[in-house]
């Protein structure tokens, strides 16, 4: 989903994209699919959502343990130096604090 986004780029597509990578716990591509969205909002003039979904991809670089990656985009969005993490979309994420919460002992 996430080369169909690219090659017909649309906010479902990248929707659509972004969720199946989440869901598959696939969080390198998550990120470059949410980096990638973002370019495409930027060209669409969505301002605020282009730099959520910029936030977004910066976690999941870190996450991955793109660290360089991560700090190439802090060093070109300036917002990110203060940004703070929100809440995992990624399952992986989502499901590793969860799951300690529901293991009994």
């Amino acid at each position: 989903l996430f080369m169909l986004a690219m090659k017909g780029p649309s906010r479902e597509a990248f929707k659509k994209a972004i969720d199946a990578c989440a869901e598959a716990n696939m969080i390198h591509l998550e990120a470059m699919a949410n980096e990638r969205y973002a370019s495409f909002l930027s060209n669409e003039k969505d301002m605020a959502l282009a730099n959520d979904h910029i936030t977004s991809s910066y976690w999941l670089y870190q996450d991955w343990g793109a660290h360089a990656k991560a700090l190439q985009l802090s060093q070109q969005y300036d917002f990110l130096k203060h940004s703070r993490r929100k809440v995992a979309k990624s399952l992986t994420l989502s499901n590793a604090t969860s799951d300690k919460s529901s293991t009994k002992i």
